[in-house]
């Protein structure tokens, strides 16, 4: 989870500084990692955790310091784990910071990349499992990954994806979009999609473009969608959507499932 800066942590290994917020993403991408291996073991025996924004494997609240298990290291420590784990950041420092702490795990099958997100993908695709289940987590900062990328790493592959969608940035960024978005959406025709929902009145500016994003992973098979989680900061403000898809409705099944109550115990109305 790439957010904030690189920071010491209590083992001697770097961390990253993250806001209290993102505990709120780590608890839902722990609770599908659990019910995914859990309900999906004696069907598929190869089962595989990929993500590709890694980080350190550590993080500290900036306001507390307080350290939590990052992506990776919650996928090491399931219960039932995954039979292989593929993880890369661009980071370096980051990436020797993963490499040591995921040393403890020496029964896990571990491939460790260290390359830009976009151009990793050629990597994971030839060392993938020709025949597993997969869940891919992709958090970037904002919107590094083209959806090429995700179009080739998805190709003719039964994974499941959760990916954080920084709706509140994209909003601050509507009066002059960069060419990245383009990147990210795939195309520019996004754009009108955007211009013209708004003069519709076909919903909120975030709710029109979760609906241009959700529409091009369902052009690559996802049939079952959900971005009803909603990630927001200490004064309420939604920064971002963990939008979730499945080209199964097992898949759905199980994200519903473990969204029905937040880190707090509190019950959600889905």
């Amino acid at each position: 989870m790439p957010t904030g800066d690189l920071v010491m942590g209590s083992d001697g290994h770097l961390a990253l500084e993250i806001g209290p917020w993102a505990k709120e993403k780590l608890f839902y991408v722990q609770r599908y990692c659990e019910i995914f291996n859990t309900g999906m073991k004696d069907k598929w025996p190869i089962r595989t955790f990929v993500d590709v924004f890694a980080g350190c494997g550590k993080c500290k609240i900036e306001e507390t310091g307080e350290e939590v298990d990052g992506s990776s290291l919650v996928a090491l420590r399931c219960k039932v784990p995954f039979t292989h784990y593929f993880f890369n950041d661009s980071n370096p420092r980051a990436i020797d910071s993963l490499k040591n702490r995921a040393r403890r795990f020496t029964s896990r099958n571990i491939r460790v990349f260290n390359k830009d997100c976009n151009e990793v993908i050629e990597d994971l695709r030839s060392e993938l499992p020709s025949s597993s289940l997969d869940f891919c987590f992709v958090d970037p900062l904002s919107w590094e990954i083209t959806f090429d990328s995700i179009r080739a790493l998805t190709e003719d592959r039964r994974m499941d994806l959760a990916v954080t969608f920084h709706t509140g940035n994209m909003k601050r960024v509507m009066h002059d979009p960069p060419a990245e978005l383009d990147d990210f959406f795939g195309d520019r025709q996004w754009r009108e999609e955007y211009r013209s929902g708004l003069a519709k009145g076909e919903g909120t500016p975030g709710r029109i473009l979760l609906d241009a994003y959700e529409k091009r992973l369902r052009s690559l098979g996802y049939v079952d969608l959900q971005d009803y989680l909603p990630v927001r900061n200490t004064r309420s403000v939604v920064m971002y959507h963990l939008v979730f898809a499945s080209k199964h409705s097992r898949g759905r099944e199980f994200w519903d499932k473990i969204s029905q109550r937040s880190s707090t115990g509190q019950l959600r109305m889905i």
